[in-house]
């Protein structure tokens, strides 16, 4: 890791030691599930990740394990769940708008 990098670790590092635990606890387990979609090389298990990242006009797509139609897929695939999530205490006529 360059020093340009460790500097902007070290940053970041420092805003999250003022987080309160949960929110650290939550970090924790992002890091823990990037980590095994880089790591995991067993093709039975493998872990794939698309993080989004909006910031003002901008979006990043970051992908970790995942080719272009796997990152496809997974978009996909959270649409419908958050979809599904949306609408599930909805009124009945709602789920047809």
């Amino acid at each position: 890791m360059d020093k340009e990098m460790k500097d902007k670790w070290a940053a970041s590092m420092d805003k999250l030691l003022h987080l309160p635990k949960t929110k650290r606890d939550h970090f924790a387990l992002l890091l823990v599930s990037l980590a095994d979609c880089y790591a995991n090389d067993e093709a039975d298990e493998k872990a794939k990740a698309v993080v989004l990242i909006s910031r003002d006009d901008t979006l990043a797509l970051f992908s970790a394990g995942a080719a272009e139609d796997d990152c496809m897929d997974l978009l996909i695939r959270a649409t419908e769940l958050l979809t599904a999530c949306a609408t599930a205490d909805a009124p009945p006529k709602e789920m047809f708008n």
